[in-house]
């Protein structure tokens, strides 16, 4: 049965494997949310590769962790994830629903620079969406994280996270083609 994590500093990040603190391997995951609007609750669920900083975006109906939860299940069906790093917020309380609670690590309270990929990115859909927005589509959602995906980052020598997760060997479906 899922177990309901009700104390997630059992589970911090920094006693993680160090696959996942330095950045090793593609396949770990930062995730967050994105409040569009208070007004109709719309939000976005977010997920960051930790290595590759590829980007996946999903519009969920409300900040419930059940609303992470559906949206989650269908990312997981198409994606490789090995862990997710998550907030406190309680979005995420339900996260071992749906995922291996050994696999779900959390983020000191008030320390948003533990999850910093992620913050960043969240930024970079702000320039599309910026707080208060009434309404946004799902191809609209999709149109942002095609560009974030395809944004050259200094980082990795101006090649785009999508570029860096081909390079990484990581099984990547997108529809009907897969990056091995």
């Amino acid at each position: 049965m899922p177990v309901l994590i009700l104390n997630p500093q059992e589970r911090v990040l920094n006693n993680g494997p160090d696959s996942i603190n330095q950045r090793l391997e593609a396949g770990h995951y930062e995730i967050d949310t994105v409040i569009l609007t208070r007004a109709k609750n719309q939000c976005l669920l977010t997920l960051t590769d930790r290595k590759t900083r590829h980007q996946l975006i999903r519009l969920i109906p409300d900040k419930s962790a059940q609303a992470v939860n559906e949206a989650l299940t269908g990312i997981l069906k198409d994606y490789t994830v090995n862990s997710i790093t998550a907030d406190n917020g309680t979005e995420f309380s339900r996260l071992s629903d749906v995922f291996p609670a050994s696999d779900i690590y959390y983020a000191h309270p008030y320390a948003s620079w533990e999850r910093g990929t992620n913050e960043n990115h969240n930024r970079l859909i702000r320039r599309w969406l910026p707080k208060g927005t009434k309404t946004t589509t799902p191809k609209e959602v999709a149109a942002i994280e095609h560009w974030i995906n395809h944004y050259p980052k200094r980082l990795f020598n101006y090649k785009s996270p999508v570029e860096m997760l081909k390079l990484a060997n990581f099984n990547l479906k997108f529809g009907q083609f897969s990056f091995i």
